[in-house]
């Protein structure tokens, strides 16, 4: 509490230096006793954002125009305007770190909040131009999961034992975006080939790469048009990124020293991506189809299109856009990718994180940090008729998908997703790979990058991870 007041007490002189040059008399509250009470004399709010990496097109806040949660969150920045006399001003930007860069240099930062993806913030974190939000836990408690998001999510935020960006997690949709790799299955498809539902194997707990594999045949068919259906679509690149964890290897992992060393060059791993290169330029390339210029409207159209029956997806491109897959089919299923002999379809299910959207974070020379955690903990409170999982759940279930299980299966998989440090360049060795040499080679190729990557990269933020949110 003595932290509370005397921040409180802090920005209200600040406020009151700032507005001497714009009043001839001085508004200032003579005392204040919770922040309940605080009165921020109708101080300008710039709220900057760039959520173009979302790719939802028009929106408000991240989400769709003309939705209830346009309007709900509409309603809010309202409230929050009223109870605290503030003017929320929400405006674009298309590079923001870059912004904050250059007023930084000026030392006039005009921003208050940003909202950004984590890849256009760490630029602005590394070096030193984001407040650390660990000093500001009394308004923005970022070890509050359910409002500001897990561990993996917060990853991209941490660095050199600070917390620099947190995400609105509480709100409806927003943090399952971020999700890379969900596994989508064509339904009419399976039904046309009189096939057992995939959903069916994951209960079974059939659902292996060895299941695939068998399949792969059967689901690679010639359909009534004459079109040649492939089981699976993908690129390369999202293929082995997918597989890598589904075999129960961690993107980054403890050895028995303590020291963080990477999934990615462990035997476990080397087995999945091996397979993932036999899937994609070996025994069962035939089956697979490999998209090697990363033409992610190409695989979100054949799928549609019923051009294959199987495709690895973002989970902007399955509920978050106008154009996405839920908006444009009505019998899609929700599976987790095949386990490899070590891993678990539930928890392993090859889900990660490439870049947090909608990543927010304070400047660090804004008019007061304090003033800008306030508002956005009162802005980022749940959404009326949303403040339970169950809720969003239940949303999800009459709104997005066509089977409990699919639920199930897509909560699963953000639940139990990692940070695949793709920005560190953890996942350059996908990105470049082609069939001219083996998944050996590749991996020893890029054997000391990766080493340097995770040096410089993987241990400052683990270890700033460790030190924040314990063991």
């Amino acid at each position: 509490m003595k932290r509370l007041f005397s921040a409180i007490i802090l920005f209200g002189m600040i406020l009151s230096f700032c507005a001497c040059g714009q009043v001839d008399e001085e508004i200032v509250p003579d005392y204040i006793t919770s922040i309940e009470e605080i009165d921020f004399m109708g101080v300008d709010f710039l709220f900057a954002q760039n959520n173009s990496h979302n790719s939802t097109g028009d929106g408000y806040m991240g989400y769709l125009i003309d939705t209830e949660f346009a309007d709900l969150a509409k309603e809010r920045i309202e409230e929050v305007e009223k109870k605290y006399n503030v003017k929320i001003k929400i405006t674009t930007d298309t590079n923001v770190s870059q912004t904050i860069q250059n007023e930084t240099y000026s030392g006039q930062v005009k921003m208050d909040a940003i909202q950004t993806a984590s890849q256009g913030m760490s630029g602005a974190i590394r070096a030193g131009f984001m407040y650390d939000l660990a000093d500001l836990s009394d308004y923005i408690d970022y070890r509050q999961a359910e409002k500001w998001g897990k561990v993996e999510d917060l990853k991209p935020f941490c660095w050199d034992g600070g917390i620099f960006g947190v995400i609105p997690a509480a709100w409806p949709m927003l943090k399952y975006n971020s999700m890379d790799g969900p596994l989508i299955v064509n339904e009419d498809i399976i039904s046309y080939l009189n096939e057992t539902d995939p959903r069916e194997f994951v209960e079974t707990n059939e659902w292996t790469w060895d299941k695939f594999e068998e399949l792969m045949p059967i689901y690679s068919h010639i359909n009534d048009q004459g079109d040649e259906v492939t089981a699976l679509y993908s690129s390369d690149h999202w293929l082995c990124r997918t597989m890598q964890t589904s075999n129960g290897e961690g993107v980054i992992v403890q050895d028995s020293e303590g020291e963080y060393q990477l999934g990615l060059h462990s035997e476990k791993t080397f087995e999945a991506m091996n397979t993932a290169w036999n899937w994609a330029f070996g025994e069962y390339s035939t089956f697979v189809d490999i998209d090697d210029g990363h033409n992610w409207p190409d695989m979100l159209q054949a799928f549609i299109d019923k051009r294959t029956v199987f495709t690895i997806v973002s989970a902007t491109e399955l509920i978050g856009t106008a154009s996405s897959i839920s908006y444009n089919m009505s019998n899609y299923g929700v599976i987790p990718f095949p386990r490899g002999p070590h891993g678990n379809n539930k928890t392993t299910s090859g889900t990660t994180i490439t870049g947090t959207l909608f990543g927010m974070g304070i400047p660090q020379l804004c008019k007061d940090p304090a003033m800008s955690a306030i508002v956005l903990n009162a802005i980022y409170e749940p959404l009326p008729g949303y403040e339970t999982k169950q809720s969003i759940i239940d949303y999800l279930s009459q709104n997005f998908f066509f089977d409990d299980r699919d639920v199930t299966n897509f909560i699963d998989a953000y639940d139990n997703l990692y940070y695949n440090y793709r920005y560190e360049g953890l996942t350059d060795v996908y990105i470049n790979l082609n069939k001219s040499k083996t998944m050996r080679e590749w991996l020893d190729q890029y054997a000391e990058a990766d080493e340097a990557n995770r040096v410089k990269y993987a241990v400052n933020i683990e270890t700033t991870v460790s030190e924040l949110f314990g063991e």
